[in-house]
């Protein structure tokens, strides 16, 4: 008699590789109903990494994406405040973005993004996304989209200045891998930007089972600023840029789904309604967590470090020039490479964006761990 394998498995920290799990929430997938029963969310006692344990078998995700999932269902009010958000981000990213770099977009949904980057002037663009459904939309927007994941054969021996990871990481059963199979894509001094949900911050701390930042089981892994910026560390990157973004949209969901969790179908119809409102009510507090550097969504900007043997062809005067540029990336002081200044780089401190250094302590003890 053959047994088939439960959905479900066991796993270890993804970031240390330690399997000593503090058990945190019990977590049910509220947005779309799609689990069986409760999963748990833990933390790793070495190293403090979030994650689901057990958590769905790889090949076996497509159970947890519903058909109404919101990236491939998007329209009305939601898809144009969509729209406008991304416009803004071509903007705000456009020294990453601009023609003639090449760039990928990993777990592209509808092609959203590229859509707009594409309309801002660079036609040079590519998406990866694995749902055959979205892939069809995609291409329907004339965009080059391939169906599969970083493992597919098409991209080897492909480069691209940037790649894009819009909410993408945390679904990933093994992020770091993930994130060095994307250096080895990037171009020397290339750079990667992720969006990802932050479990530290105040949404997280104050909605608990109920932040929409969680939404399990396809969120993997529920990363902080300091884990985020250890996992891309660990896989050759260097941060050099740390946004919080400042909208009310997880306090409204949260609202919402506190509603759901007690079965108040009813309130939870009328919030939907006013979903729009919510937001903009909640805005004030979305704005007073991005000051402190504690909002529920953050965009990290990382640069693919080079190489010791990139490092020393790049100092030919011996200046140490190459390497003081390398520190000066790990620092979050800013670019100084003629790439940079040739795309108009400047760092930037105002607003809701800031260059910051690494948290060396807590960085290093994060990396050790994962190395020993």
């Amino acid at each position: 008699m053959t047994v088939e394998p439960q959905p479900f498995q066991h796993v270890p920290c993804a970031l240390c590789g330690a399997d000593d799990p503090r058990p945190l929430l019990w977590l049910d997938d509220l947005r779309y109903g799609t689990l069986p029963h409760p999963v748990q969310l833990v933390a790793c006692r070495a190293c403090g990494f979030r994650y689901l344990t057990p958590q769905p078998r790889p090949g076996t995700e497509a159970a947890y994406y519903p058909s109404q999932y919101d990236p491939y269902e998007r329209a009305g009010l939601t898809a144009s405040a969509r729209r406008l958000s991304l416009r803004w981000e071509v903007r705000s990213l456009w020294r990453y973005l601009a023609p003639p770099q090449r760039i990928l977009e990993i777990g592209c949904a509808t092609g959203e993004f590229l859509q707009v980057i594409r309309q801002s002037g660079n036609p040079r663009v590519i998406g990866l996304e694995p749902d055959t459904r979205a892939v069809a939309i995609a291409r329907a927007r004339g965009l080059e989209v391939i169906p599969g994941t970083l493992g597919t054969p098409v991209l080897r021996g492909a480069t691209f200045e940037t790649v894009l990871l819009q909410h993408v990481l945390e679904h990933l059963p093994e992020p770091i891998q993930a994130l060095e199979q994307i250096a080895a894509l990037l171009s020397p001094g290339g750079t990667v930007i992720v969006w990802l949900p932050n479990g530290d911050s105040w949404a997280a701390n104050a909605l608990r089972t109920v932040w929409m930042g969680y939404d399990p089981p396809r969120h993997r892994s529920v990363f902080t600023p300091a884990t985020a910026r250890a996992a891309l560390q660990a896989a050759g990157f260097a941060v050099i840029e740390e946004r919080h973004e400042w909208h009310g949209l997880e306090w409204a969901w949260g609202i919402r789904l506190f509603a759901r969790a007690r079965g108040w179908i009813r309130v939870e119809r009328v919030l939907a309604r006013l979903h729009l409102a919510l937001i903009l009510l909640a805005t004030p507090l979305g704005i007073a967590a991005a000051l402190r550097r504690r909002s529920g969504r953050i965009r990290l900007v990382a640069r693919k470090r080079p190489t010791p043997a990139v490092l020393a062809d790049g100092d030919r005067s011996g200046t140490g020039r190459a390497a003081d540029d390398l520190v000066h990336y790990s620092l979050g002081v800013g670019p100084r490479s003629s790439r940079d200044r040739a795309l108009g780089f400047e760092p930037r401190g105002w607003g809701f964006e800031s260059l910051r250094g690494y948290r060396t302590s807590e960085q290093g003890s994060l990396l050790a761990r994962r190395s020993s």
